[in-house]
């Protein structure tokens, strides 16, 4: 009896990672071909839409809503309270995410970073606190 509960459970293991393995192939693939010509989505976006509704369908005020109004990530940046360089980095860092998301702009976006890596490398032999 032992046996043969081991041998059913060794076919649907076996089974299973069988159709596993078929749908990575299979999704894989097509990931590729679609992420070689498209630009992808924008998750920053998004996640800002995402908790927009939250906060509005949980009942949050307009004062206690920090996203109330707001489509992306660079109006909610505009919307916080903070210095205006962080701003300005953030919104940096943000125009960078959103360049990489674009296949067909790939030489600019390795440009742009390797610059700001320069930055931070010069930043860091200059400042000795850091």
């Amino acid at each position: 009896m032992k046996a043969l509960i081991t041998l059913v459970l060794i076919c649907i293991l076996g089974s299973f990672t069988a159709c596993q393995g078929q749908s990575k192939k299979a999704t894989s693939k097509n990931t590729a071909k679609t992420s070689d010509t498209t630009k992808q989505m924008n998750l920053l976006d998004e996640q800002t839409k995402i908790l927009s509704q939250v906060f509005t369908i949980g009942g949050a005020s307009t004062e206690d809503n920090p996203f109330a109004g707001t489509t992306n990530y660079l109006e909610l940046i505009e919307k916080t309270e903070m210095p205006e360089e962080q701003k300005k980095e953030l919104r940096e860092i943000y125009k960078l995410y959103d360049l990489s998301l674009d296949p067909k702009k790939k030489a600019e976006f390795e440009t742009k970073v390797n610059k700001k890596l320069k930055e931070a490398i010069d930043k860091s032999m200059t400042d000795p606190n850091n």
